[in-house]
């Protein structure tokens, strides 16, 4: 049973925590409180990646910078640490370095002995793992582990709310951007187009007035201009928000945009759907499209590529995307800028699915997407 004082400093633990709103800050402050509460001389929180196989980010506290560039890459889920990412249950040691299952520190890490580790849930599935080590004075007793325990739960429930507040902020401007995409497309398809075409029959009279010459050579060089025009606002308005998207689903949709883009460019498209005749979701379907179209674009703009391969396939509840291009390539730990790669990953998040993107100098880009099939977990 927690001591009065613990429960106490446990309740404003769990305020603070709540009252944050950036998911950044509350990880910091869970480690920070974690180690204040069970008198931990060093404390971390590693994040699990999407798939939960391995360990994406880790928070610290007790460790300088100075020792933590001399320490090397950060821990990826081993030895003891990935322990709990296999079975997320609480996890107390008396002296890891003497667990079967530890791994050994790497060179220049400070000596650890006594250990808590605690899985934080969120809905039952994990999101990370807390990581407590060397409290001061001893052991980690079950009182810290209770402790802890409950200040998991009340982090699970900021985190929770974090990432609430953040999908809704990046469904929102998702949202805006399609609905004015819709709406531009609208207004060139209804407006600008029938202008156009209704200046062409304008311009028809004009040229079969016999009494002028000129006024017909000058009409007929009209013409052609207004109909590359109408030509280039059509393609404009399937860009912006492809009908055969909105009334068809996603396999027309995409092949008619690599279609669109082998006749207009000369680049070899080639466009595999395997979807079926179901439609998905609307946010998926546009989800996919926009990535695909966005891949595209870089691999015209950007890549110089001569081929450009998109296999979409849907299958166990989930749909996958395979985007590969035989272009110029760049490096994908450099900072890159007008690429749309922000974006892409935006989207995928937004839909708690999964990006990589693979590429090199020289040797193209290979781009592998994976989305659930399912209610998006808030």
């Amino acid at each position: 049973m927690l001591s009065r004082d613990r429960q106490r400093a446990l309740v404003e633990a769990g305020i603070a925590l709540t009252s944050e709103l950036e998911l950044d800050a509350i990880l910091d402050k869970l480690v920070r409180t974690a180690a204040e509460l069970t008198d931990a001389r060093y404390a971390a929180l590693g994040v699990l990646s999407r798939d939960r196989r391995h360990l994406e980010r880790f928070i610290t506290i007790g460790i300088s910078d100075e020792e933590r560039a001399a320490i090397g890459p950060l821990p990826r889920g081993e030895g003891v640490l990935g322990v709990l990412i296999h079975d997320a249950r609480p996890l107390r040691l008396h002296d890891l370095t003497k667990d079967p299952r530890s791994s050994g520190f790497p060179a220049n890490h400070p000596p650890m002995q006594s250990f808590l580790g605690m899985p934080v849930k969120l809905r039952g599935v994990a999101f990370g793992n807390l990581y407590l080590a060397e409290k001061r004075g001893g052991d980690f007793t079950e009182d810290d582990e209770e402790l802890t325990t409950l200040l998991a739960a009340q982090a699970a429930v900021a985190i929770g709310n974090a990432r609430r507040v953040e999908r809704e902020a990046l469904s929102r401007v998702v949202e805006t951007q399609e609905a004015e995409r819709r709406r531009l497309a609208r207004e060139l398809h209804d407006g600008t187009g029938q202008a156009l075409t209704s200046i062409l029959l304008g311009l028809s009279s004009v040229e079969h007035a016999a009494d002028l010459a000129s006024a017909r050579a000058a009409a007929t060089s009209l013409r052609e201009l207004v109909v590359a025009t109408l030509q280039d606002v059509r393609q404009l308005s399937v860009e912006l928000r492809p009908k055969a998207l909105d009334d068809f689903g996603l396999d027309p949709a995409l092949r008619r945009l690599g279609q669109s883009v082998r006749e207009t460019s000369g680049v070899d498209v080639q466009v595999e759907a395997r979807i079926g005749p179901d439609r998905l979701p609307a946010e998926i379907e546009t989800a996919v499209y926009r990535i695909v179209q966005e891949a595209i674009a870089n691999a015209l703009r950007h890549a110089a590529a001569e081929r450009v391969s998109i296999v979409a396939t849907r299958r166990d509840g989930r749909i996958s995307l395979v985007i590969e291009d035989d272009g110029q390539g760049f490096e994908t730990g450099a900072p890159v800028e007008g690429m749309g790669l922000a974006g892409m990953r935006e989207r995928v998040s937004l839909l708690d699915g999964v990006i990589d993107i693979d590429s090199a100098i020289g040797v193209g880009t290979a781009i592998a997407v994976e989305l659930p099939l399912r209610e998006v977990t808030l």
